[in-house]
């Protein structure tokens, strides 16, 4: 499986957004078609999902896991129209956050990328370990999807 993310700022500042049912901030985008192209996946992925063109430029990384498959592409995107009007039915937020002052609830995977991001030296390749936390966070969810089915 393939996911990309956009790394999109704007006067400075970073673009974060959240999901339905989980108080996290993360990068904007999510998964690929299977034989889809990164650069166009993550172009479709922000016109369908933000509602306005983009750009993809530099690509700041490359992403995997421990003991899972599937790979993670950061780029780093821009607007094709300077402050584009954003709407969003999949995200129940968006906002546009200092790169020097991230949320704390920032979904922690995304905290290295950007951190990769400002160092200015990519594109970058790394394997994340496995997270602990996170893996408490997806059983909770799963159980909770769970739940709502029966």
């Amino acid at each position: 499986m393939k996911k990309a993310y956009a790394i999109i700022i704007r006067n400075g500042l970073i673009l974060l957004v959240r999901r339905p049912g989980l108080p996290i901030w993360d990068l904007p985008g999510g998964d690929l078609f299977p034989n889809e192209n990164e650069r166009d996946g993550l172009r479709r992925l922000i016109k369908e999902v933000l509602s306005f063109d983009s750009k993809v430029n530099d690509l700041v990384g490359i992403y995997t896991k421990e003991y899972q498959e599937g790979t993670t592409y950061v780029y780093k995107v821009e607007e094709a129209i300077s402050q584009s009007q954003m709407e969003s039915n999949e995200y129940i937020a968006f906002s546009f956050f200092d790169l020097h002052t991230l949320p704390l609830n920032l979904y922690p995977e995304r905290q290295r990328q950007i951190k990769d991001y400002l160092t200015g030296r990519y594109p970058v390749r790394l394997r994340f370990r496995k997270n602990p936390w996170l893996a408490k966070a997806a059983s909770f969810l799963e159980e909770r999807k769970k739940r709502r089915q029966r």
